[in-house]
């Protein structure tokens, strides 16, 4: 997707109401601004339309991707991806942090942070990448799997991602786990001094520790009306793991006493991996509340394939599943897989969501000709599927 600035009346109100918003973003600790929660059609602010897919209640934007980094001082495939959308006197402003790898000066996994008026048209920070990985710290060779909340009660924002240090043979393990970060602003961010906050290399061993889980990687994490966070995370049952078998990822909950301390409920999964689109388990997922209702859209993989050292999850669907207790039981959608993976077999590799009015918006990250991008999408969760 080209970068090139096109200079039209639409844009430019576009970026007036995005500098607009970051000015009030600014002095939000001065003033804070409650308006009527929005519900906007989407297709009503962008400058393609949306098309319904059928058999669903997805629509799809015409003029997918949305985003590609392309950036002139950063760039390469967008990885991993997580959103936030913030309501300003009754309209969405639109946050994403992206990762991506790169062959400039940077090196190694950075990630990137860009802003939008309608979430179709972002503008990178130019300062990017504001957080890369620390060449002498416990995520020195990836950061991904990023999620960010907003923290009512501490104001800031919490984002948990994945770290790791590869080992340097086949006696060291490295470092592997869950790292917290926190940030006034959304772009100056600090590592927590405790990372990892989960170990999943010293936490979850097996043979000597009889944990009763394997980690496969941190999927999610949200935040409750009460200000109390949750995550998910994908995990191998033991025995599965133990038996050096293709264990599949299933979905295990755990709970944030604070942004740092976090108590996972090892015991079952909470969703499993059973399904012909998601055999060997889920790859990332976003949940999101809509009316009293979870809703959780997530990627599912049906097979691993081995490469040197590491394994990787391969065709790799967009699902959907449903909780009304909370998140302790989770029901999946009768219709998955969501039919909009752009190659076969799929490679979609992250999905976001955030709920605005009466549609929960969707940013998927999928193959387009050949580099990752970040294609747009809403479910509608009060229509029946579009024929």
């Amino acid at each position: 997707m080209s970068m090139e600035w096109k200079v039209t009346m639409n844009n430019v109100k576009n970026l007036l109401l995005v500098g607009v918003l970051l000015s009030l973003t600014a002095c939000a600790s001065d003033y804070e601004l409650k308006g009527k929660r929005p519900d906007v059609n989407p297709g009503d602010v962008t400058d393609c339309s949306f098309t319904p897919v059928s058999g669903t209640q997805v629509s799809a934007y015409d003029c997918n991707p949305v985003f590609t980094n392309t950036g002139e001082n950063w760039g390469g495939d967008v990885g991993s991806i997580g959103f936030h959308v913030t309501e300003v006197l009754g309209h969405p402003f639109y946050q994403m942090w992206y990762t991506s790898s790169s062959s400039d000066s940077f090196g190694g996994i950075s990630m990137g942070y860009a802003v939008s008026s309608n979430g179709t048209d972002w503008t990178p920070h130019p300062s990017n990448p504001l957080m890369s990985t620390d060449p002498s710290g416990w995520d020195k060779d990836s950061i991904a799997g990023q999620v960010v909340v907003w923290d009512p009660i501490d104001s800031q924002y919490v984002m948990a991602y994945q770290g790791f240090t590869l080992g340097t043979n086949e006696f060291d393990p490295g470092v592997w786990g869950l790292g917290i970060a926190t940030s006034p602003d959304g772009k100056n961010w600090t590592k927590s001094a405790r990372n990892p906050v989960i170990n999943f290399t010293t936490d979850f061993d097996i043979l000597f520790g009889g944990a009763l889980i394997q980690p496969c990687w941190p999927l999610t994490i949200t935040i409750t009306e009460r200000g109390a966070l949750k995550g998910y995370i994908a995990a191998a049952k033991a025995e599965e793991a133990f038996l050096g078998m293709e264990a599949a990822c299933h979905i295990y909950e755990m709970n944030g006493l604070d942004a740092e301390t976090w108590i996972i409920n090892d015991q079952r999964p909470v969703m499993e991996a059973n399904g012909s689109y998601d055999t060997m388990g889920v790859a990332s997922a976003a949940v999101v509340d809509f009316e009293g209702v979870l809703y959780m859209f997530y990627v599912g993989f049906t097979d691993w394939v081995q490469y040197t050292g590491y394994q990787s999850a391969q065709n790799l669907t967009l699902n959907l599943a449903t909780s009304t207790d909370g998140g302790g039981t989770w029901t999946k959608d009768p219709n998955n897989p969501i039919p909009l993976n752009l190659t076969n077999p799929g490679e979609i590799s992250d999905v976001g969501a955030q709920v605005v009015g009466s549609r929960i918006l969707l940013w998927v990250t999928d193959n387009y000709e050949g580099e990752n991008s970040v294609g747009y999408f809403y479910y509608e969760p009060n229509i029946e599927s579009h024929q």
